[in-house]
């Protein structure tokens, strides 16, 4: 029998080659906190690299600043930005919390009777609702079982769970983000190290330009966020809505979930919104509060939608609107809400590792014309 013709070489690879793959998958999933860390450490280093970058390269006489020194620096400033963020929002957020204890759902309950009631009749003749319910009941029961199912006991285990993996999340972050910035090539050395050598001028080309692009892009989200926050900001407060600054911070923060965190962002800016006027005055009328707030969202949602993203994303990846619009689309059908999120780096170095090895494509030169 000639054993040559079952391949068992060839077969033996594939199948090693996917035990290998699912090892790794097993392994990141299981590690994921680790992983998600180091995903977080590689996106700061990314916003960071600019500045690590020109202190550097600063020379006082014959005194050189250098990588460490400089990774240094640009950490204490990222740390003093975020530093600086939650300083300034614990405050708000305590006041929002106490703005919702002071709620009385009862007094606007009794208010809001009769809409309600009006509401009630038209789902009755048009026999949307039991004859044996009410909105009212409805809604009311729906809030005390969440209240209800909100234990002191439950959310103190939550809030020290939380907060043990955050300190220890921040400590790693920063710890590893430190030797990202110092070693900027780190992750390239990897993978060089890991690439045959039939291929290492093309990886390394693969490695220069997607840390270049990449970058562009998480600064860019950056200051869309900035920009965002500062317009909403100023919108909320020019037409009178309270906590305007906590508001804007919301909705502005939502951008990094492109499309849906539009919907997101606007639901829970909303909320907080009314929560603020309804602890003041029960019996106010959230019509107009509502009108003013959709208002200046949307203005400020289309001057991102038409000036700032066309301006970030395509700028800073050079790529389309139209063709970011579709992988954002998607990658959200195939990884939710991550997906999104991912879906423009991941596109990016897909692009660039395209335009190095498979550049003799007329679809590839097409789509890589630009990089």
């Amino acid at each position: 029998m000639d054993v040559n013709k079952f391949q068992f070489p060839q077969v033996a690879k594939w199948v090693v080659s996917i035990l290998i793959v699912a090892l790794v998958f097993y392994l990141v999933w299981y590690f994921r906190f680790i992983v998600g860390c180091i995903i977080i450490a590689l996106i700061l280093a990314f916003m960071g690299a600019p500045i690590q970058s020109f202190l550097s390269k600063l020379h006082i006489g014959k005194f050189r600043i250098g990588k460490t020194l400089s990774a240094s620096i640009t950490l204490a400033v990222i740390i003093g930005v975020f530093s600086g963020l939650f300083y300034f929002l614990v405050p708000l957020i305590i006041k929002q919390a106490m703005a919702f204890a002071d709620l009385d759902i009862y007094k606007i309950a009794d208010y809001y009777a009769e809409p309600i009631g009006k509401i009630d009749k038209f789902l009755y003749e048009y026999q949307l609702l039991p004859d044996d319910k009410n909105l009212s009941a409805i809604l009311s029961g729906e809030i005390m079982r969440m209240f209800n199912s909100i234990k002191l006991t439950n959310m103190a285990d939550v809030i020290l769970s939380a907060g043990s993996s955050f300190v220890m999340g921040t400590f790693i972050v920063l710890f590893i983000t430190f030797f990202f910035l110092k070693d900027n090539n780190i992750v390239g050395k990897f993978i060089n190290a890991v690439t045959p050598d039939v291929y290492l001028e093309e990886v390394k080309k693969v490695v220069s330009t997607s840390r270049s692009l990449i970058s562009r892009y998480f600064l860019g989200i950056f200051f869309e966020i900035l920009i965002m926050i500062i317009l909403l900001s100023t919108g909320f407060y020019l037409v009178g809505i309270h906590n305007y600054i906590l508001i804007a911070f919301v909705c502005g923060v939502m951008v990094i979930l492109p499309y849906i965190g539009v919907l997101i962002g606007g639901a829970i800016g909303l909320l907080i919104c009314l929560t603020s006027f309804l602890s003041i005055d029960a019996s106010l009328d959230i019509v107009p509060v509502i009108v003013k707030f959709v208002s200046v969202f949307a203005c400020v949602k289309l001057i991102d939608d038409f000036v700032l993203q066309p301006l970030i994303y395509s700028k800073s990846v050079k790529a389309h609107p139209l063709e970011i619009f579709i992988v954002i689309l998607a990658s959200g059908e195939v990884g939710g809400v991550l997906g999104m999120i991912f879906a423009i780096p991941l596109y990016t170095l897909f692009r660039i590792i395209a335009k190095e090895f498979f550049n003799k494509w007329k679809f590839i030169k097409k789509l890589t014309a630009n990089i």
